[in-house]
């Protein structure tokens, strides 16, 4: 069972023009009502940085102990996606942390003017 703030990995192939794609983290956003009743999520995919990066206002900056993951990553909102659960394998890790679950929550809504 999927649920929010949980990451996994997940093929985002095939993509098409500047989508991210391939093998990556992808961070579990939908509500559970949606993860839990529906084949579907919705994701946001994130993606490695080092310390020296730009980090765009459509993007939060995620440290290794928030993510689990064994790299400095972003969220970014400006990539998010509805995916198929059979495109997830290899649960990786969650996002526990509120401050951070309240960065991405405040990158959504400004992304969506809501």
């Amino acid at each position: 069972m999927v649920n929010k703030w949980e990451i996994y990995y997940c093929d985002l192939d095939p993509s098409i023009g500047g989508e991210q794609k391939g093998m990556r983290p992808v961070l579990i956003i939908s509500t559970n009502a949606v993860n839990h009743n529906l084949p579907i999520s919705t994701v946001l995919p994130l993606s490695s940085v080092s310390p020296s990066d730009r980090t765009y206002p459509t993007e939060v900056l995620l440290d290794k102990p928030v993510t689990g993951l064994p790299k400095l990553s972003v969220a970014m909102v400006q990539q998010i996606r509805t995916i198929s659960h059979n495109r997830l394998s290899n649960l990786s890790g969650s996002i526990t942390d509120t401050k951070a679950q309240e960065a991405i929550l405040d990158a959504c809504r400004s992304y969506f003017d809501l």
